[in-house]
């Protein structure tokens, strides 16, 4: 177990203090950017969805909902056949 007291010595060179204050800045500058950009933000104001913009969106997605169920109907058109022709043949055998 290791004890630490005044008598405790703790060795870091120069490097490490550097990249230790610089790392620490960066997280700083960071922080208060984030800050500004937050501040600005309230500053606006708020985005309104327009109608056609939703219209658009529903339309997409009623057509891809379409094309699913278009392709949903082709494999099941396809394997349907094959499903009967199997059946039939275990029956026969």
């Amino acid at each position: 177990m290791v004890k630490i007291g005044e008598g405790t010595e703790f060795k870091i060179d120069i490097k490490t203090v550097i990249s230790i204050i610089v790392i620490t800045s960066m997280f700083v500058g960071m922080y208060y950017s984030l800050q500004a950009d937050i501040a600005e933000a309230r500053k606006l104001p708020p985005a309104e969805i327009q109608r056609l913009e939703y219209d658009l969106k529903q339309q997409w997605q009623t057509d891809h909902i379409e094309k699913l169920e278009e392709r949903v109907n082709e494999l099941y058109n396809w394997y349907d056949p094959l499903h009967i022709r199997n059946t039939n043949k275990k029956k026969n055998k």
